[in-house]
């Protein structure tokens, strides 16, 4: 799995994936998906277990330009498609997973984790999960991704729809899926730290625009 380019947050916020508002070619990706070969999809329904996955996430001080990124790990999922295309499905994110991957310092990187998990951002020990469903994809002609799956994200007991741009891969049993690169905005679930729509901290203020990409490997049961 491709390790996530560097790219956003001085103490940031996700994740983990949604607003209406999608951007797949967007500059400074916080990770590049993997290219796969697979074979043809599937006819009929078939339910898929999630057995992996990532997302990653990127952020940055709009003013000093420091940047961070990191990941958040999925916790299970559960994927219906018919005849290669998805048409329902709930993931879990285990938001207690936010991990920092640029920083080296371990004192720092501790630091960060812990801020990202507080009050401030996401609130963990109040609001450890977050779930993304869906009903429905539409297939797309674009070249970076095969499907347009629209959904419903939730975090912090906030839900706002989101539309996530992927790129289906089979190879027999398993599917992979790894999304384009889409931005959220942070403060539609309340993540509000350092934001510019508070007109405060103005010498520090954290990108509203969050850098999302999603990878995730299932089997069909």
């Amino acid at each position: 799995m491709s390790t996530p380019a560097r790219f956003f947050i001085l103490l940031l916020s996700i994740l983990w994936l949604g607003s209406c508002k999608n951007d797949p070619a967007t500059t400074g990706t916080p990770a590049n998906a993997p290219t796969e070969v697979g074979t043809a999809a599937p006819s009929g329904t078939k339910t898929y277990t999630v057995t992996e996955g990532i997302v990653y996430w990127a952020g940055k001080n709009d003013v000093s330009n420091s940047q961070h990124n990191g990941t958040i790990q999925v916790q299970e999922g559960t994927l219906t498609l018919t005849d290669g295309q998805l048409t329902a499905g709930s993931i879990n994110l285990d938001m207690n997973s936010i991990s920092v991957q640029d920083l080296k310092d371990p004192g720092e990187k501790t630091d960060l984790e812990s801020h990202l998990k507080d009050a401030d951002f996401f609130e963990t020990n109040k609001y450890p999960t977050g779930t993304f469903t869906f009903t429905e994809s539409f297939k797309s002609t674009n070249p970076g991704f095969n499907a347009v799956v629209p959904g419903q994200l939730k975090l912090k007991d906030k839900t706002h729809n989101v539309n996530i741009p992927v790129n289906l891969t089979f190879n027999g049993e398993e599917l992979s899926i790894n999304s384009a690169t889409f931005i959220i905005d942070r403060t539609k679930w309340g993540i509000n730290f350092r934001s510019g729509i508070l007109n405060t901290a103005k010498d520090k203020l954290i990108s509203d625009n969050v850098p999302i990409q999603l990878s995730l490997k299932a089997k069909a049961n």
